[in-house]
């Protein structure tokens, strides 16, 4: 039979991770929704220069870029969302045929350690990018010619966000895995 602090203390341990995992999941919900309104906007955008260029013959030199920014930061911002809500593309053909420990195991194993790896190092260049894009005062090389630190900063949030989600779906997995 366990003693009782043992038993306390495993008890006060998983309501402690329960507590970290769910503040991972109300960053990745927050962050999703937030950044979803994006693409209500970049819509408007691409409708106000559709009726620039189209109807008054005057299109802007910004818009095109704008609308890739747009949607870039949509999809860079989702990745984490996606992550929370498991809706990143798997290939299917055996991992819907084993049991939800076996799942966890193969995903802890395989496919959450390949996930953190990339954002390991995707966080950690994409703060080199921004970094350098400060320092030396880059821009887009357009028309237009907008600094491009903002992008690379969405890239290192984007990156920052999807490696927590990332790690927290590794510690339900490894929860699952480890379960009695």
């Amino acid at each position: 039979m366990s003693h009782p602090n043992n038993v306390e203390e495993s008890a006060a341990q998983s309501s402690r991770i329960t507590t970290i995992l769910r503040a991972i999941d109300r960053i990745s919900e927050w962050e999703g929704k937030l950044f979803s309104f994006l693409i209500v906007v970049a819509t408007i955008q691409v409708c106000f220069e559709l009726v620039l260029r189209y109807v008054f013959n005057a299109p802007t030199t910004w818009g095109l870029e704008m609308t890739l920014y747009l949607c870039s930061t949509t999809y860079v911002m989702a990745g984490a969302y996606a992550e929370r809500y498991n809706a990143h593309i798997k290939v299917d053909i055996f991992y819907n045929c084993w049991s939800i420990r076996t799942r966890a195991f193969f995903d802890l194993i395989v496919t959450d350690s390949l996930l953190m790896f990339f954002c390991i190092v995707l966080t950690w260049q994409s703060a080199m990018w921004f970094w350098e894009a400060v320092s030396q005062g880059l821009t887009s090389g357009t028309i237009w010619d907008p600094p491009i630190w903002p992008m690379r900063l969405i890239i290192l949030a984007g990156a920052f966000f999807l490696l927590l989600a990332a790690f927290g779906k590794s510690m339900r997995d490894l929860l699952l895995v480890l379960k009695k």
